[in-house]
């Protein structure tokens, strides 16, 4: 019996270090080599690099203006700046510890489900999380948005009010959670609290705590919000909380706004189209379990707790894909906090399913998983294996070794409109060398001493180049940067 049991524990390491180094791997493979998307990763970007470099670690600033658009708490800036000490002002500084709370999750989530609902089931909520291909790879993981730190709070704060009802100490964690998660996408963090009433109204576990935990759980989420609020008061008084609460809150929630419309099937589709194949997975479970009388989450009088575990994660799921299919602006990757507890449930379900089950269906769940976790995977590589340039991007990255630090930067339009600067190409000129992307086109540029002019190909002509008197700096496929002649 003990070498059988020690097989075991050597097989669940082994097999759980290589799903967990397939996640690494998924993760942080060529992180740094892909192009800065506009939206939301480059306003982030932007607003951390420019609060290093101010020393202002309260406001959030664009093009050195306070910025109004970007109403968010400042600790996934916080973020931001600590992968750009730890690996650079570059793409990969900007992801790193989106990449690392990632990884972080995955070992909270495979720890909580093996001393839970066993091995088994942390191996599969595992294997299903290393291969979610909208957690990894759209405006999550793999990216420099706020997303992965806030689903890494979101996940903490969920799994330790589950773990309240062994420890109450465990009460005020989810509180501090629950507090980081606010300060990282401010109101997305009241699914945190309405999870946890519905979650205390069903199972009646707020009967069995103290009045003083309350408060300390209050506490604890209260007080780095509110220090918080005070040290932006400081700064510009109501103003950004003001607009947070009217534009971020109300607005988004009470009418579609910047084109994000949707109706109630939005986030179902959502899900089918990055995680069709592991509903279907858990759906099979289901049939399988039903065909074979096989109660699935259902558990003995000693292990009642579980009941309690399993609510809650049903809650986690239902109550983010309910508030946010009733607010008006739909966004696909607001529901990355329900991809956690669906990857736990498909875990629990599938190891009850190969406890309970025949060997016909444990035969059919494994063949399942490889088939699931394989056409995944194989998507994951394509991805990862294959970012595609943006040569306006790596144009102004060509400035990084340049003489030009702290340059400012126009856009030339041959029919002098107004110049637009994409949030990408922003960020990447000022982790470059420090330029400083400014309005005005060509009359500005010529008129401003320690300036660079940026001209798409289309545009460029050895005519511009004579009659201004400028020189070509850098040039690739898609365009030219310039400079005056000294």
């Amino acid at each position: 019996m003990r070498k059988t049991g020690y097989l075991r524990n050597v097989s669940f390491y082994v097999l759980a270090g290589l799903i967990f180094s397939m996640m690494v791997y998924n993760v942080f493979y060529n992180l740094g080599k892909f192009p800065i998307s506009s939206w939301d990763e480059a306003r982030h970007g932007v607003n951390a690099y420019e609060m290093l470099k101010n020393r202002n670690f309260i406001v959030n600033t664009y093009l050195s203006h306070p910025d109004y658009w970007n109403l968010k708490p400042p600790l996934s800036y916080w973020a931001i700046m600590v992968g750009y000490k730890l690996v650079g002002l570059n793409a990969l500084g900007l992801r790193l510890m989106s990449g690392v709370c990632a990884i972080f999750m995955a070992v909270v989530i495979a720890l909580f489900m093996k001393n839970r609902f066993g091995r088994m089931a942390a191996i599969i909520s595992l294997l299903a999380l290393s291969t979610s291909t909208q957690y990894l790879l759209n405006h999550c993981a793999r990216t420099g948005d706020a997303d992965s730190l806030f689903v890494f709070f979101f996940t903490l704060s969920i799994i330790s009010l589950l773990s309240a009802r062994r420890q109450t100490q465990w009460l005020y964690a989810a509180g501090l959670a629950c507090s980081l998660a606010f300060l990282t996408k401010s109101w997305h963090a009241g699914n945190i609290l309405l999870i946890m009433a519905v979650y205390f109204l069903l199972t009646r576990q707020w009967e069995s705590f103290h009045w003083r935990a309350w408060w300390r759980a209050a506490l604890s989420f209260a007080v780095p919000v509110l220090a918080w609020v005070l040290a932006r008061y400081h700064y510009d008084g109501w103003r950004f909380l003001k607009q947070m609460i009217a534009y971020d809150l109300l607005l988004r929630s009470s009418r579609p706004i910047e084109g994000h419309i949707g109706d109630e099937t939005y986030y179902g589709i959502i899900l089918v189209h990055f995680f069709f194949w592991w509903l279907a997975l858990l759906i099979g479970i289901m049939v399988i379990s039903y065909i074979q009388d096989v109660r699935l989450l259902t558990f003995d009088q000693a292990n009642h707790r579980l009941k309690a575990d399993v609510v809650g994660i049903l809650v986690w799921i239902c109550v983010p894909l309910l508030m946010f299919t009733l607010a008006k602006t739909k966004i696909r990757w607001y529901i990355l906090p329900v991809y956690p507890p669906l990857c736990m449930l498909i875990g629990i379900c599938a190891s009850q399913l190969w406890r309970k089950g025949t060997w016909r269906a444990r035969g059919l769940l494994l063949a399942g998983l490889l088939f699931v976790a394989s056409f995944y995977e194989m998507n994951i590589q394509k991805y990862i294996h294959h970012p595609k340039p943006n040569w306006e991007l790596a144009l102004l990255q060509q400035t990084a070794q340049m003489p030009v630090h702290g340059y400012e930067l126009f856009m030339y339009h041959p029919l002098h409109r107004k110049d637009h600067w994409p949030q990408n190409a922003v960020l990447t000129a000022e982790l470059a060398n420090d330029l400083k992307p400014r309005h005005g086109g060509l009359k500005t540029f010529l008129h401003t001493n320690r300036s660079l002019l940026l001209v798409k190909k289309a545009w460029f002509s050895k005519q511009l180049e004579h009659k201004y008197h400028l020189s070509v700096l850098a040039s690739n496929r898609w365009g030219y940067i310039l400079e005056k002649h000294a």
